[in-house]
């Protein structure tokens, strides 16, 4: 059955314009033009709004949250360093109220790949004296005395009361986050407690963005495996930047799909992002924006169907696989290419998708 499209519309507009501001004053003029030239044709206009991202102001005001839980932070840790993740930095998130991840993060210790002992003795020749030095900093350093665990609940509790004398609203019960309700501007920021996780790559390079972390889990008392979230910012902006913006208009679109769906599609972020961006550039670098529609709808099609190939799809970090072992996954998957078929029949009927029909 043909979706509502007025009706659509109408979700995306109050997902990005939550403070439901004139439009004519918001958007930039050539977006403005572009939806006019449309207004007739509803199933584009919701396309193209959902493809589009976040106005300025509303993502610089997440940002002005962040900033404003972070100062009173740093009034207790000047010394920790502060990055913020996810889809907001990487312009990806599709609500003008969006969270934003603050992570607080302990540069006191840290932890390093196993293999950068092999790494050194087995290629010392193709490594610059630098490159030499600054391994066997990391492999040779001294070591830590402390307790890391110890360390980070410490932090983890003076950030709780801290934020909670600060703020009226503060969940204090997620066992990787903090959850602060800011009134002034309206937004949650997750404050998530880590230290840093040095990669061969990372130190190798000297390249910030490629260093990892891990969270501390208070309910464990421990902390996560390493995880790359300045990598994947840093690789998408690349991919999307090489695609002229297709890339996250596609991630974007994906997860409005799932928003507006009437059926809970359990698919998160992540894998929206890796899905969209293990695509092969040449596919989409010249489409526009209703053909990235057909892009996505056979891209899906495919991972549904080919096992084979389903299973070699990677994180953006190319640390894990997305669909090995998570037969869960598969099941929503075929949740989201439902939706992504009727909007990719719907043009086809419409006769607005003539150019995949030769």
């Amino acid at each position: 059955m043909k979706k509502n499209y007025e009706q659509l519309i109408q979700r995306v507009k109050q997902r990005s314009n939550p403070g439901a501001i004139d439009e004519s004053v918001l958007l930039e003029k050539s977006f403005s033009a572009e939806l006019r030239g449309l207004y007739d044709k509803k199933i584009l206009v919701y396309i193209k709004r959902a493809m589009q991202g976040v106005e300025a102001v509303y993502t610089s005001n997440t940002f002005a949250a962040g900033d404003k839980v972070k100062v009173q932070l740093k009034n207790v840790y000047p010394n920790l360093d502060y990055e913020y993740q996810g889809s907001v930095p990487s312009n990806t998130h599709i609500k003008g109220y969006s969270d934003i991840d603050l992570v607080q993060i302990s540069g006191g210790f840290y932890a390093h790949d196993n293999k950068s002992n092999f790494i050194a003795e087995s290629q010392k020749s193709n490594l610059s004296y630098d490159q030499k030095i600054r391994l066997n900093e990391v492999i040779n350093g001294a070591p830590y005395l402390g307790n890391a665990n110890e360390d980070l609940k410490k932090i983890r509790l003076n950030a709780e009361e801290v934020l909670a004398k600060v703020y009226k609203e503060v969940n204090i019960i997620k066992a990787k986050s903090i959850e602060v309700n800011l009134t002034n501007p309206k937004r949650i920021v997750d404050v998530v407690t880590a230290s840093w996780y040095k990669s061969v790559e990372a130190v190798v390079s000297a390249n910030d963005y490629e260093k990892g972390i891990q969270i501390y889990n208070k309910e464990k008392n421990q902390r996560l495996k390493a995880d790359f979230p300045f990598l994947k910012i840093h690789l998408l902006n690349k991919k999307d930047s090489d695609v002229n913006g297709r890339l996250k208009k596609m991630i974007r679109f994906l997860k409005t799909l799932k928003a507006d769906s009437n059926v809970e599609i359990d698919f998160s972020s992540f894998d929206i992002s890796s899905i969209c961006y293990n695509i092969e550039k040449v596919k989409y670098y010249d489409k526009s924006y209703d053909e990235l529609v057909h892009v996505l709808f056979h891209e899906l099609t495919k991972i549904a169907s080919d096992l084979v190939y389903r299973n070699t799809i990677k994180s953006i970090d190319n640390t894990e696989y997305i669909f090995r072992d998570s037969p869960e996954k598969i099941v929503q998957l075929k949740l989201m290419l439902e939706e992504l078929n009727t909007v990719n029949s719907d043009l086809i009927k419409d006769n607005l998708i003539k150019r995949f029909l030769s």
